[in-house]
Formats: C-alpha cells, sequence, structure tokens
C-alpha cells in the first residue's frame, strides 16, 4: 500500500482517470430520504465555509483505492468523490479549459449513469446559467434520455445539484476560492492499493460507514462479470439494456420495490433452470459459474420480448405474477413456460406463441401442482416439450406422450388442438369459453357433453352447454350459492370421494384444501350435471328455475339428500373449505370441519332439531351427542331420539322404546311425535 501527493480533486484528475466500479452501489447522497438529506445539508455547509474560510480546511478523510495504468478504482470514497466532482462542476461550469480535466470521472455501474455524466459534463454551462434548477434544466433538454429518470444515481445526482445551487450560488471567486494554491479548502487523504485483488469483498468491509451494498447491487456487479467471462455475442447490448431499457420496464411496474422486484426476475429464472433451489438469501450463496449461455440468453430475450411487447398484457401479467410476493408453484410454471418459449424462440414472436401459452396456461393451472415434486415434474414436462415451440398445437393434436401435468387435462388440449386445427368456427367458441374466469381453460365440462351419435363433437352443442354453464358461475363460485348444490341433489347424489369421505363440493375453484369443488364435479362428465344443465333453459330465469326444480324435488323423505334439499341451512354446519359428509354404520354424517375426528351430527337428527327449533317454535332445550363413534341421539322432552336404519327410534329415560316411525317422512312422525307429549 503506498501513498500519493494527492489531496485534491484536480490533483487525483491530473494523475488518474477515476472510474467508479460496478461492485460499487449507486450514488446515495442526493436521495429523498430523511438520513440522505441529513448528510447532504451537512456535508454542503461544511464545504461552504471551508470554501469561505469560516472554518479550516475540510478533511474528507480516507479515499482508497486500486490504481491501474491511469486509471484509479475508488473501493471506497465513492460517495464523497462523486459529491466533490458535482461541486467542481458548478464552479466550473464558465471554464471550457477544465472540461477534458472533469471528463476524467466516470462510473460503470450503470451504462446510463456513465452516459448522463458525460452529458452533464459537456452541456453543464447551460444548465448552470438557466433560471431553472438544474434538475429540470436537465429533464427539460433535448439530449436527456427520459429512461435515464429511473436511475437512482442519476435521480440523486439531480437532487445534489438542486442543493449545490442554492448553497452555493452567491458565493463569488468559487472557482478561484475552491482552486487556490495557498489555501486548499476541502482535501482528503488518498491511499493507492496495488496488487490488491478481491476488491469486491474489501470494498463491501470498507463500505461499512454507508448504507450497506443493496443485494441487488452486489449481484449485477457479479452477473456482468460472469458475462464477460462468458464472452458472449450480446454481451454489450445486455449490459446496456440492463441499465436502460430493462430498468424503465421494471421501474415502470414497481416503483417502490424496484431492485427487489428486478432482482427476483434473476432469481425465479434461476430456480426454474435449477440453478438455486430456494428463494431464501439465494443471491448471498449464488454459485455464478453456475449460470452459462442458455440462462443468460433466456434472461436477454425474455426482458427484450417484454419490452417491445408492452400490449401484450397476458404475457407481461404471467411474468410479474411469478415475481409477486404471494407466487405459487403455478405462477413460477407460468413464467417458465413463457421464458422457455422465448428462449427457444430468440425471443420472436412465429405466431405460435399465442397456443404455446394458452396451451400451458390451462395445463398448469388445472393440475394440482402443491409440492416441490409435482412442481419439479411439471419443470421437466415443460422442458421436454422446449423444441415443439413452434408447434405445439400439431404435437397435442397427433395425441403425442406429453408427462407432467393431469393425464384429463392432457386429453382435452390434445381434443381442442384436433377440434382447432380443422374448425376455425369451433376454435372461435373454444377460445371465448376458455375465458371463464372460474375454470381458467377448463372447459371439458361442455365439451364432452357435446359429442353426437357420430362421436364427433358438435360446435352448437358446445355453445349450448357451455352457455348454461357461464350462467351458473361467477369468477370465484356458483352465483346462486346452495340453491345450486340442492338442484343437483334432486337429480341424485352427485357428491365426488375425498379420502374416507364424500364431499358436497366446494366454491373454490382452485381448491386449496385438496378438497374438490364445483369446478371438477362439472368438468368430471357426471351424469347428474348433465341431467341439470338439460333441464335449463337460457329465456328464462335461472334463479326461479332452479327453485321450482326443488320445489318440485321427489326425492323420498327417508333419503339422507332431502335433509339438504328442505333445509337449505344444514349446509351452514358445514366447513365452507370442506363441505364434508361422511357415511358411519349406515347413517349419514355431516363433517363441520375437515375430519370426522372432531364434531359431527347424524343428518336426519340435525334436520329433526332444526325443524322442532325453527319450524315448529318449540322452546324446550336440546341436547346431542356429538362424535364419530360415539351414540348420537338427540335428548328433548324427557326423550332420546335416534335414526337408525330409515327410521327414528324414540326412546324413554329409563331406555324403553316407546315410538319407532313406519312412514317414509321419518322427520314429521317425529316431530308429531314430541309436539304431541
Amino acid at each position: 500500500m503506498s501513498e500519493v501527493d494527492i489531496n485534491t480533486l484536480f490533483k487525483l484528475f491530473d494523475k488518474y482517470k477515476v472510474e467508479i466500479p460496478k461492485v460499487q452501489r449507486d450514488y446515495a447522497q442526493g436521495r429523498p430520504d430523511d438520513h440522505a438529506k441529513m448528510v447532504r445539508r451537512n456535508l454542503l455547509e461544511d464545504m461552504k465555509s471551508a470554501i469561505l474560510e469560516k472554518t479550516p480546511p475540510l478533511d474528507l478523510n480516507f479515499v482508497y483505492g486500486k490504481a491501474e495504468d491511469d486509471k484509479f478504482i475508488p473501493l471506497d470514497g465513492q460517495q464523497r468523490l462523486t459529491t466533490l466532482f458535482l461541486l467542481y462542476l458548478y464552479a466550473f461550469y464558465n471554464d471550457d479549459t477544465k472540461t477534458d480535466l472533469l471528463r476524467r470521472f466516470t462510473y460503470e455501474t450503470r451504462t446510463s449513469s456513465r452516459n448522463f455524466l458525460e452529458k452533464l459534463t459537456e452541456k453543464r454551462a447551460s444548465i448552470f446559467m438557466s433560471d431553472l434548477t438544474p434538475s429540470k434544466e436537465i429533464e427539460d433538454s433535448e439530449w436527456f434520455v427520459s429512461a435515464w429518470k429511473y436511475d437512482p444515481t442519476i435521480q440523486s445526482v439531480l437532487t445534489m445539484l438542486d442543493d449545490i445551487k442554492n448553497v452555493f450560488g452567491n458565493i463569488e471567486n468559487l472557482a478561484e476560492r475552491l482552486s487556490g494554491v495557498d489555501h486548499e479548502p476541502i482535501v482528503f487523504n488518498f491511499l493507492e492499493m496495488k496488487d490488491l485483488g478481491m476488491e469486491d469483498s474489501l470494498y463491501i468491509k470498507l463500505n461499512a460507514r454507508g448504507k450497506p451494498l443493496t443485494p441487488f447491487e452486489n449481484f449485477k456487479a457479479r452477473l456482468i462479470g460472469r458475462l464477460k467471462m462468458l464472452g458472449l455475442v450480446f454481451e454489450k447490448d445486455f449490459e446496456d439494456a440492463f441499465d436502460r431499457e430493462w430498468t424503465d420496464l421494471f421501474w415502470s411496474n414497481y416503483k417502490e420495490e424496484f431492485d427487489e422486484t428486478y432482482l427476483t426476475f434473476f432469481g425465479v429464472i434461476l430456480m426454474t433452470q435449477g440453478i438455486i433451489t430456494t428463494d431464501s438469501n439465494w443471491a448471498d450463496n449464488l454459485d455464478f459459474e453456475k449460470i452459462d449461455e442458455a440462462t443468460f440468453k433466456t434472461i436477454f430475450y425474455t426482458l427484450n420480448y417484454l419490452n417491445a411487447n408492452k400490449n401484450n398484457k397476458l404475457v407481461h401479467q404471467l411474468i410479474f405474477d411469478g415475481l409477486s410476493e404471494k407466487r405459487t408453484y403455478q405462477h413460477r410454471l407460468l413464467f417458465h413456460a413463457v421464458t422457455t418459449y422465448l428462449y427457444m424462440s430468440k425471443g420472436n414472436d412465429t405466431g405460435t406463441f399465442k397456443h404455446w401459452v394458452r396451451i400451458f396456461r390451462n395445463l398448469i393451472l388445472n393440475s394440482q401442482i402443491d409440492t416441490s415434486v409435482l412442481y419439479r415434474r411439471s419443470i421437466e414436462g415443460i422442458n421436454a416439450l422446449a423444441d415443439k415451440w413452434d408447434n405445439l398445437i400439431d404435437y397435442f393434436s397427433k395425441k403425442e406422450n406429453v408427462t407432467g401435468f393431469s393425464l384429463e387435462q392432457i386429453k382435452e388440449e390434445q381434443i381442442k388442438a384436433q377440434i382447432i386445427l380443422q374448425k376455425d368456427d369451433f376454435a372461435t367458441e373454444i377460445y371465448k369459453a376458455e375465458q371463464h374466469p372460474y375454470f381458467s381453460g377448463q372447459i371439458r365440462s361442455a365439451l364432452y357433453f357435446a359429442v353426437d351419435n357420430q362421436k364427433k363433437y358438435c360446435k352448437d352443442s358446445f355453445i349450448e352447454y357451455w352457455n348454461k354453464i357461464d350462467v351458473l358461475f361467477d369468477e370465484t363460485k356458483p352465483k346462486h350459492g346452495h340453491l345450486l348444490r340442492q338442484a343437483l341433489l334432486t337429480f341424485g347424489d352427485y357428491t365426488l370421494p375425498v379420502s374416507a369421505y364424500k364431499t358436497l363440493c366446494i366454491d373454490d375453484p382452485n381448491e386449496a384444501s385438496s378438497t374438490p369443488s364445483l369446478k371438477r364435479l362439472f368438468s368430471s362428465n357426471s351424469i347428474i350435471v348433465r341431467k341439470l344443465l338439460n333441464t335449463l333453459n337460457l329465456s328464462d330465469v335461472v334463479t326461479s328455475q332452479l327453485e321450482n326444480i326443488v320445489k318440485n324435488s321427489t326425492v323420498p323423505k327417508n333419503d339422507w339428500r332431502y335433509c339438504f334439499i328442505s333445509i337449505p341451512d344444514l349446509f351452514m354446519r358445514m366447513s365452507v373449505s370442506h363441505f364434508r359428509l361422511r357415511n358411519v354404520n349406515g347413517q349419514m354424517i355431516v363433517v363441520p370441519n375437515k375430519s370426522s375426528n372432531g364434531y359431527t351430527y347424524e343428518i336426519f337428527s340435525l334436520a329433526l332439531k332444526w325443524t322442532l327449533k325453527y319450524k315448529k317454535g318449540l322452546e324446550s332445550e336440546f341436547q346431542d351427542d356429538l362424535g364419530t363413534w360415539v351414540d348420537r341421539y338427540l335428548f328433548t322432552k324427557g326423550f332420546y331420539l335416534r335414526f337408525k336404519d330409515g327410521k327414528f327410534i324414540i326412546k324413554d329415560e329409563s331406555d324403553q322404546i316407546v315410538f319407532e316411525t313406519k312412514t317414509d317422512d321419518p322427520i314429521d312422525e317425529a316431530v308429531q311425535f314430541v309436539l304431541t307429549h
């Protein structure tokens, strides 16, 4: 480590070109936060006092760095040097003899920063002679690139220039005072480090006085270093776009979390490429040597496409949803599907992109992918089809092998691919149906019902069935609530199995609880669903039709379905996340939550209790025993009522049978007994 007789900015410029390296953070002393404002105010006032000789010369402390030929790379002192440079720009704005000297200060952190400082030096006279504030004059200038306003270093410089003009604007002979031979008002201690090595690590340690480097700033420096090491042909375009167009892209979407979101983009890319396996602190532990040419191309083509195709709202949504804090496996897979196509097509849309996105969106959103194993299987499924990027719909139409997704959804996509390639008018109807938010592209609920006697898919029949389904559901649930379930039950037991239970099907089409939804029911080629749809007439009010179906039900009164059909309040005793039932020893049990290990109800006893209490107005207190394997009963007015083998058996407190229902209407018979005793 050697000490050189350099203690002012111009002395430094006389010997070296000063280059702020990529590993450095952006210029921060002009930031708008309270801490930066305080630092800026105190520093400028200290400089002013020293220049006016009200105080001794201001010592800016040590400036460490590494010298390479005529270039000096500061590892500590960047912030102070930048502020000092901006003060010199202002002081010597009308002195053309200092232009070449001032050009010897540059930033390598961003291309935009470097280009801006070059223009700032060149145009400084017109900037500071204007009656406008420097920031206003600069931003209104023809030479100012609009994308530069998103560069945090440039934003900080603009703020600092405004404050410098405000603080030093009334000082006469500022240039002479600043560069006086007898009195050097602002100095620093220069230390040159030779053969240093590991500059990035040392900088991070030395920079403890300021705000630590952000993860994004560290990552960016090392990523560009890896890019240069690979020597790819698009290296310069990549680096330029990183600081201009791509920065603008992320800034326009995420001003508040710009760095974090930009960094997350790379994290998701690396995750889908299998280079990293966790979202937690991945940037700190990344092996940059694993980032290969294909990964850089994926980044390059994806971001260039997004920047050039801002009107493609769907693709933008799929990419940025993959960066959200609440991103799921599905979001990551959709992100990977989009970036895979753009990598294979070199960022071009040959007209097949819409089919690629549509097919994979349908597959991903309609497959159960809720574990890391299933996620990785789906990633492999996308990768296996990567070479089909330009003819994916043709591949599906031939019913070739596809893995990694729901077999039912794969089959549906294969059928739709055949129809789309053969019949344009039918294809249009398929595309329209796929837009329904509840079904997310899964339309086999109507497609399977549209097969004619020749086993061909009929467009008109498909439209009719789909239109009926469409009026039954909104974005997240059935439009008519439990009335739809009641109507379905009039046609039969439509429940779907789930482990040891059966479910009346939840509303949530995403099935986060792993309990089948009404979406799955309607997509299961159910005979009961078909019967309901065949009954509906779209020329009449759907609500009235469903109510009439329920009203005219012929379900026997000793069938458990009758309880729900006649008393919709019973649905309220069940979790909306499960809607589960269980057959226990011939009794249909209502399960309030997910498992029958907790409280449960025998459905006829529950229906009887509701009828006595709310329909008949019986004020008597009721006791009932709850649980899966216990003796379920209803106790009121000194009688125990149990439902078994299709009838109520009523006993007194001495355990003697006093009455058994005999008709096919056990609830009404039991009601009459209780009311007359």
